[in-house]
C-alpha cells in the first residue's frame, strides 16, 4: 500500500506580517534616519527637515533625483533603487514602513506622483490614489502629520545623525553641524535657484504646515 505524501510550500499572511513589523521600529526616531538615508541615496546635495511642534507635523524635503514610483515605495521588501545602489547598499525595501508607523497621515510629493492619506488605510492594504504631479520641481516632499515624537527627541537625533552624514542637513532653518562640513560650502547653496530656501518652503510644499 502506498503512502500518500502532500506537498506544502510556506505562505504568508500579509496582514499579520506588517502587524509584526511594527516591533522592528520599537524606536521612533529610527524614521528620521530612514527618511534622510533615502536623500542620500537619492542623490541630494542637501536634505531639509522641519518639524512644527504645535500640530505635530514632520516634513522632509531632498533635491535628490525623486520617487520612480509611488506604488514602489508602497511595496513591502521591494526597494525601487537603482542596481548600483542595490548592490552596494541592499536596501531592503521595509524602511518606510517606518514613516507609517510614526504617524497619522502621510503625503508624499515626487515626480511620479503624489499621495496624501491616512496611514492605516495603508497599513490595511486598501487602494491608495496616485494624483500625478505636474510641472515638477525637482523638490521631493514627505510630510508625516501628527507624529508620535517631541521635538527634543527629533532635535537630538537628527544631531547625532548629521555628525557623519555625507550631505548637508537643514533642520528648521538651522544647518546641523558635521564632522564633514570643510566638504561642503554653503555659497554654493545659494548660488543655484533651486537651493534658494524660498523654493523649499513654498507654498506647495510647505504651506499646509
Amino acid at each position: 500500500m502506498k503512502t500518500q505524501t502532500n506537498e506544502v510550500a510556506m505562505k504568508v499572511n500579509q496582514a499579520n506580517l506588517v502587524k509584526s513589523l511594527r516591533f522592528s521600529f520599537t524606536n521612533k526616531t529610527t524614521v528620521l534616519g530612514e527618511l534622510i538615508q533615502n536623500a542620500r541615496r537619492a542623490h541630494a546635495a542637501m536634505v531639509v527637515i522641519n518639524y512644527c511642534p504645535e500640530t505635530k507635523t514632520l516634513q522632509v524635503l531632498d533635491d535628490g533625483c525623486g520617487i520612480d514610483s509611488i506604488a514602489t515605495l508602497l511595496t513591502v521588501a521591494e526597494s525601487g533603487w537603482n542596481p548600483d545602489v542595490v548592490a552596494y547598499e541592499h536596501p531592503f525595501g521595509i524602511g518606510f514602513l517606518s514613516a507609517l508607523f510614526a504617524c497619522r497621515q502621510i503625503s508624499v510629493m515626487s515626480k511620479s506622483g503624489s499621495i496624501d492619506v491616512e496611514t492605516d488605510h495603508i497599513l490595511a492594504f486598501n487602494p491608495v490614489t496616485i494624483t500625478p504631479v505636474q510641472d515638477w520641481n525637482g523638490i521631493t516632499s514627505i510630510t508625516l502629520q501628527d507624529v508620535d515624537m517631541e521635538m527634543g527627541q527629533i532635535a537630538t537625533t537628527l544631531k547625532t545623525l548629521a555628525r557623519g552624514f555625507p550631505i548637508p542637513v537643514l533642520f528648521n532653518d538651522h544647518l546641523l553641524e558635521r564632522f564633514m562640513r570643510h566638504r561642503w560650502r554653503i555659497d554654493l547653496c545659494r548660488n543655484r535657484d533651486w537651493r534658494n530656501l524660498s523654493a523649499w518652503y513654498g507654498p506647495t510644499q510647505w504651506g499646509a504646515i
